[in-house]
């Protein structure tokens, strides 16, 4: 599959993957950019152009994730880029698929095992992963900056280690696992257990946002697992080796 590159014209990228917009909003940038390459536009607007091609990359080939060059990136950047993806999660996405459900339910009014499987599902999975991102957000995103200015600046260890005294990154690594396990229990349940009356074009419209979801959520959980974890863990043994 092609990768794009710093001279690649924005416009011709869309064209070929428009799943990328979503991501390419995250990364500070609108539509209206006309045929401009990715270098112009990233120096117009003051983005990190090594760190746009690579994610777009990431997200556009599912092959393709360069760990090296990516670890290469600040803490700072790679928490910005997440908290700006939770933010579409948040505020597009799950009230996206808010919308859907119900109009597919509304769809088949009658009362039926099914359809209460289904809302059941989907409402365990939206509340425990808005409590996945509100860990991230008030605790994890927090420790992580934290810890970086502490190496930063070795005078505040000791009001970094009262704050956070037993506090470690790596029990976190099985949470998205976990959240993708939940991904695909509710599809699942979509696909093998739907009324046979069910509206086909809003099952559809659903099944398509959900599936659309996993694919963006996978990379982010990959940005988050193989990028912003390896990075912590550097940080913590640099930490501990000057205790």
């Amino acid at each position: 599959m092609e990768l794009f590159n710093e001279n690649s014209k924005l416009a011709s990228v869309i064209h070929k993957d428009h799943s990328l917009l979503p991501v390419i909003n995250r990364l500070g940038v609108k539509l209206g950019f006309g045929d401009k390459t990715i270098r112009n536009i990233c120096e117009e607007r003051e983005i990190d152009l090594n760190f746009f091609v690579e994610i777009i990359n990431v997200f556009h080939y599912e092959a393709y994730f360069p760990e090296k060059r990516l670890l290469d990136f600040s803490v700072s950047m790679v928490i910005e880029y997440l908290v700006k993806t939770h933010r579409y999660y948040i505020d597009y996405l799950i009230p996206e698929n808010d919308r859907l459900i119900e109009l597919f339910l509304s769809a088949n009014p009658e009362q039926s095992t099914e359809n209460d499987l289904v809302r059941k599902f989907y409402t365990k999975f939206k509340e425990e992963f808005v409590i996945h991102i509100d860990f991230e957000e008030s605790v994890m995103f927090p420790y992580v900056l934290e810890l970086n200015q502490v190496i930063e600046n070795p005078l505040s260890r000791p009001n970094f280690r009262q704050k956070y005294p037993d506090f470690s990154i790596s029990g976190f690594e099985k949470e998205h696992s976990a959240m993708d396990d939940k991904m695909d229990d509710l599809k699942n349940i979509i696909i093998k257990y739907l009324p046979p009356n069910y509206d086909q074009n809003r099952g559809n419209a659903f099944l398509s946002n959900l599936f659309m979801f996993e694919k963006d959520l996978k990379n982010h959980s990959r940005i988050e697992d193989h990028i912003l974890l390896p990075k912590v863990k550097q940080l913590e043994m640099i930490l501990q080796s000057h205790e």
